[in-house]
């Protein structure tokens, strides 16, 4: 075997390797994002030290299994060019559905109505009253009474209408559980 023979064995794919490396891309990418679509609500609202180990040993498995038998320059390249047009493909696909079906999709989501939790949302996204009121700590919420209003945004962020403020109705044209909010919290 010659010096380049040898280096691109190194460093190189097949084409049979290629065509792995790509297809494993796409069925991983697609998967991965499934479950991140499914439990991202639950994993960025209150993420613990497990949630995130699983998320890590999740995604070392998929890079893992996304570059094949023998991991190799070309491969990756191949890996990280496949998702980055995956990524692109699909934001613009996102953009797309949303502006067709803005209902679709993770939305942000009615939590608290004047002080009391609505536990049938918050079992919709998989979330926990515990959870929900260590973010409103974080949040600097000191007495859930002083709440009118708690949205869980879909990256895990809350918006909070504390008592006596209102909130622009055009805020919560999107927000699942709209219908639910007192007419006196909008203006």
């Amino acid at each position: 075997m010659t010096f380049f023979e040898e280096l691109w064995s190194q460093i190189g794919a097949s084409p049979a390797g290629a065509l792995g490396v790509l297809i494993a891309s796409i069925v991983l990418y697609l998967i991965f994002t499934l479950i991140l679509q499914v439990a991202g609500p639950r994993l960025s609202a209150n993420p613990s030290m497990l949630s995130f180990a699983v998320m890590a040993l999740l995604g070392s498995l998929v890079a893992r299994a996304i570059l094949g038998n023998t991991p190799t320059l070309v491969g990756g390249l191949i890996a990280v060019i496949t998702l980055l047009v995956l990524e692109f493909l699909l934001g613009r696909l996102r953009l797309g559905v949303d502006r067709i079906f803005t209902r679709r999709g993770p939305r942000p989501t009615v939590v608290m109505v004047h002080g009391h939790v609505l536990l049938w949302h918050l079992r919709h996204l998989g979330l926990r009253e515990t959870q929900l009121l260590t973010l409103l700590r974080r949040g600097g919420v000191r007495h859930v009474i002083d709440t009118d209003l708690v949205i869980l945004e879909p990256r895990g962020g809350l918006t909070i209408v504390r008592r006596g403020e209102t909130i622009d109705e055009r805020l919560v044209r999107n927000v699942r559980g709209a219908e639910i909010i007192p007419r006196s919290l909008m203006h």
